[in-house]
This record gives C-alpha cells, sequence and structure tokens, in this order.
C-alpha cells in the first residue's frame, strides 16, 4: 500500500452504521457465537498459514504502529528482535493508553492499568531490543478511538503523520484493516489517512490480532479474508518474543483460552 488511498475521516459512514447494527442485533448471542469462534480460530488460524507465502525480512527502518500496549509484541515482536539484532532502526508507536482493558471488571483503577501496560509496553521492547527513547505514545483513549469526532479524527490523523515524517521508517506495520475491534479498525482508517499526508514511499504491511477471533462463527472454513497473507519464520527469536509476551501479566488472564498460540508458533503474518 502507498499513499495513494482516499479513506477522509467520514468516509464509509453508513458501513460504520451498518456494522454497529448488527453488533446490536448479535448482542443476546454473542456468548454463544465467541465460544464458537473460540473453537474455529486454530483451523481458521492453520488455513491462513497453510495459503501463505514466505517472505523475507529486509534490513529497511520500521515503525510499529500499536493500538494497544500487547499488540506491537504479538504482531511484530520477531519482526521488531530480528531487525534489531541485525542493527536496523525500529520504532513503536502506541495509539492509545490502554487504561480500559479491564472496564468490565469491578475495582480496576484505569489510571493504575494505563500505567501498569506503559510498563509492560517498555519492558517487553527492551527484551526485544529497542530503546525506550523509540516508543511514541499517541494516548487515544482506549475503547475510544472508534468514537472521535471528525476534527478528534483529523488531529489524529496530523498527529500520526507528523511522527511517520520525523522517523521516516521504510517500512510501517499497522494492524488489519478488518480486525474485528473497533479500536482497531479505526486506527487504521487514522493511519491510511495519515499516510496520504506523507510526501514520501514506504512499504505498508498489515498484521492480524482479532481477524481469526472475534466475530461470529464462519461456515466458510476458507475465508478470502484470510487469503494472500506472506508469513515470516520467526524461529529464531521465537523463545525472545515468548518472553516479550509473558511481561504482559495485566492482559494474558483476560484473553479467550487459546488466543495467545496463534503468536508464538515461530511465523507472523501480514498482508499487503
Amino acid at each position: 500500500m502507498t499513499a495513494s488511498a482516499t479513506t477522509t475521516p467520514n468516509s464509509n459512514l453508513l458501513t460504520r452504521i451498518a456494522r454497529r447494527l448488527q453488533r446490536e442485533a448479535r448482542r443476546p448471542f454473542k456468548p454463544l457465537l465467541h465460544a464458537l469462534r473460540d473453537r474455529q480460530a486454530p483451523a481458521l488460524h492453520q488455513w491462513m498459514h497453510d495459503s501463505s507465502v514466505p517472505m523475507a525480512l529486509s534490513n529497511k527502518s520500521a515503525l510499529i504502529i500499536a493500538p494497544h500496549p500487547d499488540d506491537e509484541t504479538f504482531g511484530c515482536g520477531g519482526v521488531i528482535a530480528m531487525k534489531r539484532d541485525a542493527g536496523v532502526d525500529v520504532h513503536v508507536l502506541m495509539m492509545t493508553d490502554g487504561r480500559q482493558s479491564h472496564s468490565h471488571i469491578a475495582g480496576v483503577d484505569p489510571e493504575r492499568m494505563e500505567q501498569t501496560r506503559r510498563n509492560e509496553l517498555l519492558a517487553a521492547c527492551r527484551i526485544l531490543g529497542m530503546p525506550e527513547s523509540n516508543v511514541h505514545f499517541l494516548n487515544l483513549p482506549d475503547q475510544g478511538t472508534y468514537r472521535l469526532s471528525p476534527q478528534q479524527q483529523q488531529k489524529a490523523a496530523a498527529d500520526v503523520a507528523s511522527i511517520i515524517r520525523r522517523i521516516r521508517p521504510g517500512e510501517l506495520f499497522v494492524n488489519h484493516p478488518t480486525d474485528r475491534h473497533p479500536d482497531h479498525e479505526a486506527i487504521y482508517r487514522l493511519v491510511e489517512i495519515a499516510i496520504q499526508q506523507i510526501d514520501f514511499s514506504l512499504d505498508v504491511f498489515k498484521y492480524p490480532i482479532w481477524l481469526i477471533w472475534k466475530g461470529p462463527y464462519s461456515w466458510n472454513r476458507r475465508p478470502d479474508d484470510l487469503k494472500g497473507a506472506s508469513r515470516l519464520d520467526v524461529r529464531g527469536v521465537q523463545a525472545r518474543k515468548n518472553k516479550a509476551i509473558d511481561v504482559y501479566a495485566s492482559q494474558l488472564p483476560v484473553l479467550p483460552p487459546g488466543f495467545v498460540d496463534q503468536f508464538t508458533g515461530g511465523f507472523e503474518y501480514f498482508f499487503r
């Protein structure tokens, strides 16, 4: 992907409304649908792997844009570690403050959770070989990025563009555009707008986090949105990636059973 996209903050409004209505209609059945999807997810992951093609790691500098602390490690921990081992410059841009990850659990202080997740992020990045000075924070509202006003979206996109221009990476990694999480999908749209505002080209890779695990049960065992991935062999740094994942002690207990397994199998997956 290059800077030729034409998305605007108000584009796809009807699509977003339709998705919201669909989510509301499914709400009474959500626990059952999610349980079925969780059971199906490993097979979908295997299909994505089997239909993917190998990719080689470049020596280009990289900016990893992540919606929440832990997404950078889940989706791109191997990329970060391998590039840093090769002496390549890598930066992480954390988009949200992460404070609402436990909003469904009574008694959890959002401010304390925000600081905990920030500390976990910095610790994970150190394990992967990144200096703290290469970690940047935009501090958008966790579980609220998709509710930003058009003016707030424009400012956020401009801030992202400013960071991209300052770092001037050769590659940019961002979550998948339909990543089954409202914050994730809103952040992809912001990044897409930001890319239009820069005056140099860069290679864009889209990594899945919730793409397989959220959403209703799919009767299609070979869905089109999982075709065409490239897979990067990260087995040489998987042990270090696992150690970085383990740093996220605040998050691992609240993730679906088996969810983390898709990030510990020695490969990372990217769409172009």
